[in-house]
C-alpha cells in the first residue's frame, strides 16, 4: 500500500493511496495477480490507515470523469474508505503462550488438530 496523509482546502484530514486488490492466480504461471486501486479516506478514518500495516479497508467504489483536456476526459475509479481495520502490525509478535492457561500454543494447536467429530457426535 502506498499512502499520503494530507488535508483538503477546508482543513479536513485525508489519506490518499493505492492498494492492491487480489484478483486470483494466473492460470499459466500460478502466481498471484493484483489490481491497483486508488483510495481516499476522510476525517477520523484517515488516521487509522497506516503505512506498512496490513489493513482491511471497506467502503464504496466511485467513478467520475476527470477533465484532462482530451475530448472525453479520463475515467477515474476510486475507493472511498469508510472503515479501516488493521489486521496485522509489524511490531506485534505472535502469541506463544495461552493467556489463561500458560500452555504452549503449538501444543494446543496440535491437540485441536487431532480432534475428530463425526455425524454421530452431533445432536441434530
Amino acid at each position: 500500500m502506498q499512502l499520503t496523509n494530507t488535508g483538503n482546502s477546508n482543513g479536513t484530514k485525508m489519506a490518499l493511496g493505492t492498494i492492491g486488490v487480489y484478483r486470483g492466480k494466473n492460470k499459466e504461471t500460478d502466481q498471484p495477480e493484483f489490481d491497483n486501486l486508488p483510495f481516499v479516506a476522510y476525517g477520523a478514518v484517515s488516521e487509522y490507515i497506516k503505512q506498512d500495516t496490513k489493513m482491511m479497508l471497506s467502503g464504496k467504489i466511485n467513478t467520475y470523469i476527470r477533465q484532462d483536456g482530451s475530448q472525453y476526459g479520463q475515467r477515474v475509479v476510486q475507493m472511498q474508505v469508510l472503515v479501516a481495520y488493521p489486521i496485522a502490525t509489524p511490531d506485534k509478535q505472535s502469541i506463544k503462550e495461552h493467556q489463561s492457561t500458560g500452555l504452549d500454543m503449538d501444543s494446543i494447536d496440535k491437540a485441536v488438530d487431532q480432534i475428530n467429530v463425526s455425524d454421530n457426535d452431533l445432536p441434530f
